[in-house]
């Protein structure tokens, strides 16, 4: 489990079918972390869960699934994790 501490630039409702057919929502947060000026796109499946309003400074837990799309297939990958330099 990772804290993530950022600003929400926006937020997003994505509609799907699932593998049995029926109709799935997930949400979409775009939070561009303190220090970062690449935003984080993470998923959140509690469409009820209180995150905030856009420009707001906010502190989410999450859990890293690092996968690619291969063949319209989801695919296992690999995710670096690094602390930067400071100069």
């Amino acid at each position: 489990m990772f804290k993530i501490t950022g600003t929400l630039k926006k937020e997003e409702i994505r509609e799907y079918t699932c593998k049995d057919g029926t109709p799935g929502k997930t949400r979409v947060l775009f939070i561009e972390p303190v220090g970062s000026i690449y935003p984080l796109k993470i998923n959140v499946t509690d469409m009820e869960l209180k995150i905030g309003k856009p420009g707001e400074s906010i502190t989410l837990d999450i859990e890293i699934f690092p996968y690619h799309i291969v063949d319209k297939k989801r695919k296992r990958a690999f995710a670096d994790y690094y602390i930067p330099n400071k100069k």
